[in-house]
Parts: C-alpha cells; structure tokens; sequence
C-alpha cells in the first residue's frame, strides 16, 4: 500500500511539473495565442493556417516571457514560484524570445509590411507599458503605473494582433466581423488583466502601481468587470446576430460566460494562482476547442 501511495505521489509531483513548465514558460499562454487565432479565422469564415500558428504561438511566447523579465520585482511578491523559475532560466528564456520573436517578424514579412506591423503591436505595446520611458516631470514613469493603462494597452494589443492578422495573410479588408472579432477579444482580455491584478494587488500597492483593484479595492472590481463583461456581451452578440450563425453567436455567448464564471471564483478558493494561471489564461484554449467540435460535427460553413 505504501508503494501505491509513494507511485501516486511521484506521478502527481510528475504532473505539477510539466503543468509548472507550460505555464511558467509561457509555452500555456502562446496555446492561448493560437486559440485566438484560430478563433478570428473562423468568425472571419478564412482558413487557418501554418502561418497564423507559427505566429501568433511565437509572439506571445516572446512577449510574455519578456514581460515577466520587467515585473520581477512585482513577481517576487505576488507569484514566487514563478519567478525563481523564471529567474532560474532566464538567460534561455531572454534569447529564445528574441528569436522566436525575430522569427515571426520574417513570416509576417512574407505578406507585406501591413502583417509585420500588426505582428510587432504585442511587442511595442509590451515595452512602452512595461519599460519606464515617460519624463520624470510626469507623475507616471511607465505606462502600466497609469490607473487602468496596463489594462487597456495588453486588451487593445492582444484583440487587434489576433483579429487582423489572419486578414493580412489573406489580403482581406477589416469588415463588421472584424468589430465584433475585436470586441469580443478586447473585453476578455481586459477582464483577465484585471483580474490578475486583483490576485496581485499587494505586490502592486508595494510597487506603487495604481491598478484599478488597489484603486477600488478587488469586490468593487467584481462589479465592474461584471458590467463591463455584461455590456460587451450584449453589444457583440446583438449585433452578431445579422453576421454569424448560431453556432459562433455560441462561441461569443461561451466567451462571455466562461468570463463571468472565473470572475465569480474569484477569492473563494486558496488556489488564487491556478485559477489565474490555468481557467483565465485558458479561456481561449476552451473557446478554441469548443469551435473545433463546432466546425467538425457541422462543417466550417456552420460558422
């Protein structure tokens, strides 16, 4: 019996550290970023490809590993595991992200300057709000410390990457699709920001950085992302109505949902970091998997 107890917990410390790697390593979140692009591909009705993979799986590889680079100091505080691992690796982390990132760059450059910019949005917007660059007479040295800033430059960045790109690698115009594409992409991205700042408003309030939690405190924070998710949901699915099917009006209204959901759990459980790290970040994985079952039982045209 000992033996069988010794297995379990040998394959269970086997299992926390594979689920550690994807995740501390970003390699969880660039599945996200694949998901999203296979998402717009589908409410846009264009076909998924290799390109729009490789890409999007690259940028937020190396965004995001960057990111934790410049929020060690929050890190510390609020995610410890993370950042010794991070900190461990970080001089493998630092140059695969460069060439993964450079390495992205040159796909997008074979369809025009227009995909290379929108490819490059994640990166720029990840240095201007992570990085201090704004002038000492200015109250706010980074981007990130301005109340709400970090919300809205991570939501703009992560819907309008996803949402063009795939067009940019087809040569199709933005349309009313792409609105509704953005929109929904924007809302929950900006919610998922939020509520991991929610998880790190201590380590936010010691860095001084004015997040809207340590503004309004995590419940008022609830309450807002509830009405924020609400308004949106009601917005895009309204609309989405003339221009998708049911079944990615489901997909939408799924979204929209599963948000609501880990905004809910939010605080009632002690596990804060995998309800972050796991069901928020993951939401697109969810979503994407959803929409294969979707497109597979009825075809893509179901869209």
């Amino acid at each position: 019996m000992s033996g069988y107890t010794q297995f379990n917990k040998t394959v269970k410390f086997e299992i926390v550290q594979i689920v550690d790697l994807l995740i501390y390593t970003s390699i969880y979140l660039s599945f996200a970023g694949v998901a999203m692009g296979y998402i717009s591909c589908m409410l846009h009705g264009i076909p998924f490809n290799w390109q729009v993979f490789a890409v999007m799986f690259l940028v937020t590889y190396s965004v995001y590993n960057i990111d934790r680079k410049a929020d060690e100091e929050e890190d510390s505080i609020n995610h410890s595991q993370r950042y010794a691992f991070t900190k461990r690796y970080e001089k493998f982390l630092f140059s695969s992200s460069v060439i993964a990132y450079v390495t992205a760059l040159g796909i997008s450059a074979s369809f025009g300057l227009g995909a290379v910019l929108i490819a490059s949005i994640p990166l720029v917007s990840g240095l201007l709000y992570s990085f201090t660059w704004l002038p000492r007479s200015f109250k706010y040295r980074r981007l990130k410390e301005v109340p709400s800033g970090k919300n809205l430059v991570i939501a703009l960045a992560w819907s309008l990457t996803p949402a063009l790109l795939p067009l940019q690698f087809y040569g199709s115009s933005a349309d009313m699709l792409s609105f509704i594409t953005i929109l929904f992409f924007f809302t929950l991205v900006f919610i998922n920001s939020a509520v991991f700042d929610m998880r790190d408003i201590e380590g936010d309030r010691i860095s001084g950085i004015v997040t809207i939690p340590v503004l309004l405190g995590a419940q008022r924070t609830k309450y807002l992302l509830w009405f924020m998710n609400l308004l949106a949901g009601v917005v895009a699915l309204t609309i989405s109505f003339e221009y998708l099917s049911f079944a990615g009006v489901c997909i939408l209204a799924s979204g929209f949902i599963y948000a609501h959901c880990y905004i809910y759990l939010f605080d009632r459980g002690k596990r804060m970091n995998t309800l972050c790290d796991v069901m928020a970040d993951g939401q697109f994985i969810m979503l994407g998997i959803g929409l294969c079952i979707i497109t597979t039982i009825f075809g893509s045209s179901g869209m």
